[in-house]
């Protein structure tokens, strides 16, 4: 499978490839030990933990302190880089005294750190068997955008109840999505621009998440099964393109006429019968407007609008001219 940014005509294409992508975060296990439970971690424990915390970050700050062996320094472990996992446990809303407890009457403690330069990733892939990395997400506080493509959700769903709120743009396709709710903390997201959720089996949009996301200019929700046009869309106020090829979706509303900023809509491959003139006449920014492998009449060239209409269209394989409003 090869991917590029032409999701329009691609939507299977889950992400293209750019120089800073990464394609998995990078952790390392760190495992350490001391003789007996009464001889000291290296310095007392209180004040490793007290250093070890650091606001609301569990950093290796003094690490090598833990480490009599020189583990840790050996693998590279640097000042900033941030504790995920302490004995197996994540220590995502851990306090302090948590912490501590694990380094009490115990001769190994095993610590599960992320560098630095991962902590500040801004654009992250993840593929079939990278689902562990999911757990981490927590800790990039710099992602802007997130590609996840071909793990299934249809079980527990997809969880971004911690993820950053500055997110950007989100594609999750072809991972089994039967509802936009699967996807636990979506409605959190409000910076997103952009949403793509194609190749999935989406039925219907929920209403309530939907209209947390103020800021969506596009929106791909291609090749699941809407059947009909969702129309909690036309209240997106700031969209710009709209994607619903190969769904089953047989007539456009009249609140499409709503979507006033709205410059491309993509309908290709569904069962439309018919092109209203409010989505040609009263949608004051369309430019592009594609309807490929529709049902929709076809007309005499002499009699229809399109050639002398200021869109771009892009209608049927053999034939070009349709009756808008038939």
């Amino acid at each position: 499978m090869r991917y590029n940014n032409d999701m329009t005509e691609n939507p299977g294409k889950c992400c293209y490839f750019e120089s800073h992508l990464k394609y998995q975060i990078t952790t390392t296990e760190i495992v350490l030990t001391k003789k007996s439970k009464k001889t000291p971690w290296g310095l007392n424990v209180s004040n490793i933990i007290a250093k070890l915390y650091d606001g609301l970050e569990l950093t290796v700050a003094t690490v090598q302190s833990l480490d009599e062996k020189g583990i840790a320094r050996k693998q590279g472990l640097k000042e900033r880089d941030q504790i995920l996992e302490v004995n197996g446990k994540s220590v995502q809303s851990w306090q302090r005294d948590e912490l501590m407890r694990e380094f009490t009457n115990t001769t190994t403690v095993t610590v599960v750190v992320i560098s630095v330069e991962d902590r500040t990733i801004t654009d992250l892939f993840l593929m079939t068997n990278r689902e562990n990395d999911l757990n981490y997400l927590w800790s990039l506080r710099k992602l802007v955008k997130l590609s996840i493509c071909n793990i299934d959700f249809s079980a527990e769903g997809l969880d971004l109840s911690s993820i950053t709120t500055t997110l950007y743009e989100l594609i999750v396709t072809n991972c089994s999505l039967k509802c936009v709710t699967q996807i636990h903390g979506l409605r959190r997201l409000v910076s997103l621009k952009r949403l793509i959720l194609t190749h999935n089996s989406l039925a219907h949009l929920d209403e309530p998440t939907m209209l947390r996301l103020k800021e969506l200019t596009d929106l791909q929700l291609g090749y699941n099964l809407l059947q009909s046009f969702p129309e909690i869309v036309t209240k997106l106020e700031k969209l710009e393109e709209l994607s619903l090829i190969h769904n089953q979706i047989s007539v456009l509303p009249e609140e499409v006429v709503q979507m006033r900023s709205l410059e491309k809509l993509h309908l290709d491959n569904n069962v439309l019968t018919e092109l209203p003139e409010y989505v040609t006449l009263q949608l004051p920014q369309l430019r592009a407007l594609t309807l490929e492998n529709n049902k929709l009449p076809t007309a005499k060239r002499a009699d229809t609008k399109l050639a002398r209409s200021k869109f771009y269209y892009k209608i049927g394989v053999t034939d070009n001219s349709i009756a808008p409003g038939t």
